[in-house]
């Protein structure tokens, strides 16, 4: 019964399926083994020839011999066309399937609700105890202003940077006018007056 329904089917479309399109095609009235059955069966009966691209098994009515070269280079071409098509289906559904298993993959590797609680409550001890020490220090140093104490010990700094930063200059200069009229290079002259080039 199958092998009718499928035969009869292909016969009137008259164009390539594969038995997921004949499937689908007879609105599932036949499942998908049933449906493969009949084919190979048709095939064996030369009323049906497969064709195989890749991974995909098209089949096609058996034309008559009335079909001219051209009809059959036609029909041939549409074969090529619907198995380029399913394989394109194809890799887009395996493409999404890789992406689909990267994602439980991290899924997999991140934490879990209850580890994130954990790390939550670690983390809040953590705070507490960083607070109580805070606390502590401010207690320690009185009425003496922290943010006053930064803000003047950023100004030295601040102020030692800019002239060390002048004095280095003028370093570099000095160093520049010797090596015009020196018989070595600046790592020599380096290492003879006692200087890190490092620093330079």
């Amino acid at each position: 019964m199958t092998a009718t329904a499928v035969y009869n089917y292909m016969k009137m479309q008259n164009r390539p399926y594969s038995v997921n399109d004949v499937v689908t095609n007879l609105h599932n009235e036949h499942s998908k083994n049933a449906v493969q059955k009949a084919m190979d069966e048709l095939v064996t009966n030369g009323k049906l020839f497969e064709k195989v691209y890749g991974k995909q098994k098209i089949y096609c009515i058996m034309q008559n011999s009335q079909y001219d070269t051209d009809e059959l280079m036609r029909i041939d071409k549409e074969l090529q066309s619907h198995a380029n098509e399913i394989e394109s289906k194809y890799q887009e559904v395996v493409k999404e399937v890789k992406e689909q298993e990267a994602l439980l993959a991290s899924l997999k590797s991140s934490l879990t609700l209850e580890d994130v609680q954990k790390e939550k409550i670690t983390l809040q001890e953590n705070v507490k105890q960083l607070t109580r020490k805070l606390d502590n220090l401010m207690e320690k140093s009185g009425s003496e202003n922290l943010q006053e104490s930064k803000r003047k010990a950023q100004e030295s700094l601040d102020e030692y940077s800019h002239e060390y930063l002048k004095r280095k200059k003028i370093c570099v200069e000095i160093l520049d006018c010797i090596l015009e009229n020196y018989p070595g290079n600046k790592e020599e002259l380096y290492e003879e007056i006692g200087i890190d080039s490092a620093t330079v």
